[in-house]
Order: structure tokens, then C-alpha cells, then sequence
């Protein structure tokens, strides 16, 4: 279709007039859809489609359905086979045979491509680097700490030292200490938690006198913090 970036006009209307011209028609947009999602089977008959077209609510007689299935042949998607035979996407236990079709190369190859047709572009959000001012940085710094902290801890059984989850973020306490209350900026609940360890003798006296040692903080991942830490880690791995 595609030559030096130009569009032939004859494949595009060959396209349009004829491959997908009966994808025009809602009935038969379903129809298809049914073929291409039971693409497992060698072919279907009026009976698999009528039974299938019942689960969506639609309610077509064979006469119909025949009118659409001739029309998706003339595009070429789906194919009459010569013999005829038994249902084989639904339960049948009648001894009637039907007339067979199948999706055909071209109906395949259309219904792999409809996705990449319908799917949106996306553009990166992140701005240029002669756009970005203090307040972004500050943005960005503390949306790639959130990250890491989430990652960190999921790797680590959801839960850390504090004084573990510093090394290994190779931050100052100070960095650190901003996430210790963790606030909605990035989420709408909290993605994770301060906990106290059970302090010992030692760390009860000094928690008494307002002392508290950074050995005894945690970092613990919510149930909101723990799914999205692992839809950021399906991402990387994908």
C-alpha cells in the first residue's frame, strides 16, 4: 500500500470497497470477531455462529446470518469450505450437518492489524532538558526515589531496614527522611509505611528519653505500594 511514503490509491480502495466494506455493518463486525477469536478451529458453522451471536444478546436468524457470512466471502476474510458438517465451538448432539467456513489469510492478517490501527501514539511527557526549571527536577528526583523505594522493598520481601533502604538508595538521611511519612503525590493511599521494630531494653529507655535509633525504623510496603511496585517491575522485565 505503501510506496516512498505515498498511498496507492487503488489498494486503499480495494481496502475500503471491498476488504473491510462489510465491517461496516455492527452484525457483521461481530460475526468476524467470532471467527477470528475461535481461529483455533478448523472452520465454524451457521449453528457455532448462531449460539455465539445468543451469548452476545443478538438474536439473528440462519437466513440472516448466511446474508452476512456471504458478505464477509465476498471480502475475502472467511472462506465457504465444499463439504459440509458438525458444529465445533458449540454443543451439538443433533446428527444435522451445516455448512463449514473458516478465516481466511486475509481475515487473519486484518484482524492481527486492527489492533495497531486503533492503538494511540504516545508521547513522552518528560521535558527538554532546556525546559526544565528547579521545581521539575525537584519533581522528577522525588518521583525516581519513590520508585527505587518501592522496587527496593518489593525485592527485598516488601519490607527493609531503614538504615538498609539508605544504602542501598545511596541517599543522606536528610534525602531519606522526607519519605518517612509518606504522602498522596504520587498515589491516592499510601504506598508505604514507617514501622517501629520491638525495641529492646536499651531502645525502650532510649525511646523514653525522645531518642529513637535509626535501627529501629522499617520501611514496609503497603498492599497498594506492593502492586504498583509490581506493575513497574512487569514493565521493565516486558
Amino acid at each position: 500500500m505503501f510506496e516512498s511514503g505515498v498511498l496507492d490509491k487503488k489498494l486503499l480502495d480495494g481496502l475500503f470497497d471491498k476488504t473491510l466494506k462489510p465491517l461496516h455493518s455492527k452484525n457483521t463486525r461481530i460475526i468476524y470477531k467470532i471467527f477470528y477469536d475461535k481461529q483455533k478451529f478448523d472452520h465454524l458453522t451457521t449453528h457455532d455462529i448462531e449460539t455465539k451471536l445468543v451469548e452476545y444478546g443478538i438474536t439473528l436468524n440462519k437466513k440472516e446470518i448466511n446474508g452476512w457470512l456471504l458478505s464477509l466471502q465476498e471480502a475475502g476474510l472467511i472462506a465457504k469450505l465444499d463439504e459440509r458438517g458438525k458444529p465445533v465451538a458449540s454443543s451439538y448432539d443433533d446428527r444435522y450437518t451445516f455448512d463449514l467456513w473458516k478465516l481466511t489469510e486475509t481475515g487473519l492478517k486484518v484482524g492481527r492489524r486492527i489492533p495497531n490501527l486503533m492503538s494511540v501514539e504516545t508521547k513522552s511527557n518528560l521535558p527538554h532538558l532546556k525546559e526544565l526549571t528547579p521545581s521539575i527536577i525537584h519533581e522528577l528526583e522525588d518521583l525516581y526515589i519513590t520508585v527505587k523505594v518501592l522496587t527496593i522493598l518489593h525485592e527485598y520481601g516488601d519490607s527493609m531496614s531503614y538504615v538498609n533502604l539508605r544504602k542501598k538508595l545511596a541517599v543522606d538521611r536528610e534525602k531519606l527522611a522526607v519519605y518517612s511519612w509518606p504522602d498522596s503525590t504520587h498515589a491516592e493511599k499510601p504506598l508505604f509505611e514507617i514501622k517501629i521494630k520491638p525495641l529492646t531494653l536499651k531502645g525502650k529507655i532510649y525511646k523514653l528519653l525522645g531518642w529513637l535509633s535509626e535501627q529501629d525504623l522499617s520501611f514496609t510496603l503497603t498492599e497498594d505500594g506492593r502492586k504498583i511496585a509490581e506493575e513497574i517491575l512487569s514493565k521493565e522485565s516486558s
